[in-house]
């Protein structure tokens, strides 16, 4: 609404008449470009209004509060309330200050802006006072009202307030019992503040009288020939002005006047239309009074000005009114109910706008937090394309779809979709769980248990290793040993550094089944067949719940069924061993809930953290860009290997898919093809460098140790909006299975030959936009590591190609599935060594050593399966070969 409004207006002739025209509306552009003193200038309003539902308008439509939003979010955690408290109170200080010209002409009797208490206090007398006191204070402008919503409660503070001088607009009254009693309340409020020798001039109050509601309800419990249909809700709030003249007149008021009291002015409330069939302007024109307020929401302030005609209130409307009334319960109309009905439903949708205006702020704040410092557009190359994705997963719906739990956002069949959507709201399911976690985690320590090893594979085992690599282990804790393998060698070191009788074994699998963690369970059982040193972390219903019982395992902890492994970083999976080492499990789920927040559906794509990565992510492999490198700062490094699993998995199928690079120390630009997208959290020397080359770059902040849950649920998200940009369910993992079946073939007898081409020779048909995978069937210990990062930089930097190292049996879980079902660009050397020992596996005809062999055979006959160039060769030969000059 603009200032160019004709000399003319229908406002000030309502202004000439003793009524005062008000906004019922507020945006922070209308401050700041002047628009508002405009309209106080030229007598289009005279005060405003506000509510939650206008604030969150005003913050979700616009990024006018961005820069505010984003200081507020420097600080550190701060209560959505008190950042709304903080954002809004800068809008009314504005507003304030236009319309104090008002204020000032009329004495203090017009020029007042409202901001309205929050819900939750609605029912606490005291609590409305504290708050209504803080805020009026906070404010420090004369001509500010605080809406107190009219219920027992609030009318009960409403004598306090007045009377230490906070003024007051009493809203929500749809029963003239209810304005009678607000207007008691503030008589008796003058009266104290009178008796106390305080001066009453420049107290200033209304009460709110709601109207078009009345007849949106009673309209519906009529005949739609009735006459009374559309005459309610103004014969209401007809007979609300009527109890005002007599409570406002007489010896009582006539002493509080001579003092210097003003009266309190009815303000008609909801005064925009909801029936087309009647006049736009229908709750405006009925209810012209003096000593009154019409608050107008700017259609009906624009439709008042266009063709309001001036029908000031006179006895016979107020007869007419009384009339009608009167007609209700012969037509079977209870007004005492509808408006307790009304009530009720005014507070109950009070609370859930600003629920909803609080979630708006809080995903604000955690996304200022957590997203990206580079703009999409800016992104080389591909900033155009993501910039069109984000439009479009809007357009669709997607991320409000994913949290509906709607499977057709990325197909049409729901197998392997509508029950694997759990994840998203595991932040909050898990928080009653802590208290009982810690409890059990510190009573294991006091017991003298002083190792945990968990038993797992997969989603299974990564975000426990994560965990415990980016924790210390707190003091008098247990450490964490994480044993996802069927190397023999590993898994005697790991047995030599415990002492069996005072560590706690995690057997985790949701599954129950899988033969990796089943064999390790078997083989300490025979060592340590004591129950109570035997966790069990998996799905109902699964053979490992049946063996826990079985074997009276110490504790069971049963996990939701409704997410995939890859996705259960925040269930028991995860939860169960970062309690073991001590881990703030309240921190680590506080920043899963705010990234949560920040994903959720209240914020664009764009402003989303998860869906702007996953729509960067998924619109660089789009563009052929599909090599996900991974730069990290050191305090999450140990991350990668989980978002290695997470992306390789989810999109690795159906000839398309991401590799995620992880560990590899960035190199100069020219080490670098046109297939890499590099997104770093934190900063790197390097990055500058690289995007002046022309690579994309996406540089997430880094949130620190402490907010390792919201880099969970960040990668999460993504990588689900990721599956949904290319086309696929990142939920199912269709080639995984495979492996399985190929060891078991091999175990049951089934020969696979192990001769393969010459490293040498496969290793030069390597092109550019492919990735060499070595694939290491070693003990995962710090010398093969060693050796594998030399071979792995030394082939990075002669064929000029993503370089990865996998651990086998454990990438059969992660990025197995991109191997077999992603795009046919990827390369494989199986790494071999001799194994120096061997064990048993309790109660099968094979050992430690001939599973692993078995596995690693069965997967190079998967990989040949494919037409794939692969090569198996001994540990000693490649570092030979990589090395050589």
């Amino acid at each position: 609404m603009t200032s160019d409004a004709p000399i003319s207006l229908r406002t000030r002739e309502l202004v000439a008449v003793g009524q005062s025209p008000w906004l019922d509306f507020i945006r922070r552009d209308m401050l700041t470009s002047g628009e508002l003193a405009a309209m106080v200038h030229d007598g289009l309003v005279t005060g405003l209004t506000s509510n939650p539902t206008i604030f969150e308008k005003a913050l979700a439509g616009s990024d006018q509060y961005d820069a505010q939003l984003a200081a507020i979010a420097a600080r550190g955690h701060v209560r959505p309330y008190e950042a709304f408290v903080e954002v809004a109170a800068d809008d009314i200080r504005g507003a304030a200050r236009a319309l104090r010209p008002v204020y000032d002409a009329t004495g203090g009797r017009d020029g007042y802006v409202s901001f309205e208490l929050p819900p939750a206090i609605a029912n606490d007398t005291a609590a409305t006072i504290a708050e209504a006191r803080r805020l009026f204070a906070l404010l420090g402008q004369p001509n500010v009202m605080i809406k107190v919503p009219g219920t027992p409660e609030g009318i009960a503070a409403l004598p306090v307030l007045i009377a230490e001088g906070v003024n007051v607009n009493i809203t929500l009254l749809f029963a003239v019992a209810a304005y009678e009693g607000a207007a008691e309340g503030y008589l008796q409020g003058l009266e104290r503040r009178l008796a106390a020798g305080l001066p009453l001039p420049g107290i200033a109050a209304c009460a709110s009288f709601f109207v078009s509601r009345v007849d949106t309800v009673v309209d519906a419990q009529l005949p739609e020939t009735s006459g009374l249909r559309g005459r309610a809700a103004v014969a209401n709030a007809r007979h609300a002005y009527r109890r005002f003249q007599e409570i406002f007149s007489g010896p009582r008021w006539e002493r509080l006047a001579a003092a210097g009291a003003q009266p309190q002015r009815p303000l008609w409330a909801s005064t925009g239309t909801k029936n087309p069939a009647y006049s736009d302007i229908l709750y405006v024109e009925t209810l012209v009074a003096p000593y009154t307020v019409s608050t107008m929401p700017e259609a009906t302030l624009t439709a008042v000005n266009d063709h309001l005609a001036i029908h000031t209130m006179t006895p016979a409307d107020l007869a007419d009114a009384a009339a009608v009334l009167g007609s209700l319960p012969a037509a079977g109309i209870d007004l005492s109910a509808v408006t307790d009905r009304l009530l009720a439903e005014g507070l109950a949708a009070f609370a859930a706008d600003f629920d909803r205006l609080l979630s708006g702020i809080e995903a604000r704040l955690a996304a200022t937090r957590a997203n990206a410092i580079t703009p999409p557009g800016s992104i080389a190359t591909i900033g155009s394309a993501i910039d069109a994705r984000l439009v479009k997963l809007d357009a669709d719906r997607i991320v409000a779809r994913a949290w509906e739990g709607d499977h057709t956002a990325w197909s049409p069949d729901p197998t392997e979709l509508a029950d694997r959507l759990g994840w998203l709201r595991l932040p909050a399911r898990m928080r009653p769980e802590l208290p009982g976690l810690r409890e059990w985690a510190s009573s294991l320590a006091s017991d003298g248990y002083r190792h945990a090893v968990l038993l797992g594979m997969g989603g299974s085992s990564l975000a426990p290793e994560v965990i415990r690599a980016v924790h210390a282990v707190a003091p008098g804790m247990l450490e964490l040993l994480v044993l996802d393998t069927t190397d023999p060698v590993q898994i005697h070191e790991a047995e030599q550094a415990i002492d069996l009788e005072r560590t706690i074994f995690v057997v985790s699998s949701k599954s129950g089944g899988t033969i990796e963690t089943r064999s390790q369970f078997d083989y300490f059982w025979e060592k340590h067949p004591r129950g109570a040193s035997y966790v069990i972390v998996t799905d109902p219903g699964s053979p490992l719940e049946a063996l826990a019982h079985e074997r009276g395992a110490g504790r069971v902890f049963l996990n939701p069924t409704d997410f995939g492994g890859r996705y259960s970083a925040l269930s028991f999976y995860g939860l169960v061993p970062a309690a073991l080492i001590g881990v703030d499990l309240d921190a680590l789920l506080d920043g899963a809930e705010e990234m949560a927040s920040a994903c959720g559906p209240l914020l664009s794509s764009a402003r989303n953290p998860g869906a702007l990565l996953g729509a960067v992510m998924g619109e660089a492999a789009l563009a052929g860009r599909n090599k996900l490198t991974l730069v990290l700062p050191d305090g999450l490094a140990a991350l990668g290997v989980w978002i290695e699993q997470l992306v390789a998995e989810s999109t690795g199928k159906h000839g398309k898919g991401i590799l995620p690079v992880d560990d590899e120390p960035l190199g100069p630009p020219s080490a670098y093809g046109p297939d890499r997208l590099f997104v770093a959290i934190g900063g790197h020397p390097m990055l500058d460098e690289l995007e002046k080359a022309g690579h994309p770059v996406l540089r997430l902040p880094y949130l620190g140790q402490r907010d390792l849950g919201a880099e969970f649920f960040r990668w999460e998200f993504a990588t689900a909006i990721t599956g949904q940009v290319l086309g696929i369910n990142p939920f199912d993992q269709p080639n995984v299975q495979e492996a399985k079946d190929a060891t078991n073939a091999v175990l049951a007898g089934e020969t696979v030959d192990g001769a393969s081409p010459p490293a040498e020779t496969v290793l030069a048909t390597v092109a550019p936009g492919e990735y060499l995978a070595l694939l290491a069937y070693l003990p995962r210990n710090a010398q093969t590591m060693t050796d594998l990062a030399a071979i792995r930089a030394a082939l990075r930097d002669w064929l000029r190609v993503p370089v990865t190292v996998g651990f086998g049996p454990r990438y059969l879980h992660s990025t197995g599935q991109l191997h077999k079902g992603g795009p046919a660009n990827g390369v494989f050397i199986q790494v071999v060594t001799e194994d120096p020992l061997d064990m048993e596996i309790p109660g099968k005809p094979y050992t430690f050593g001939q599973l692993k062999a078995a596995q690693a055979l069965g997967d190079l006959a998967s990989l040949r399966g494919y037409g794939h160039r692969v090569a198996r060769v001994h540990l000693r030969e490649l570092l030979e070969i990589a090395t050589r000059p």
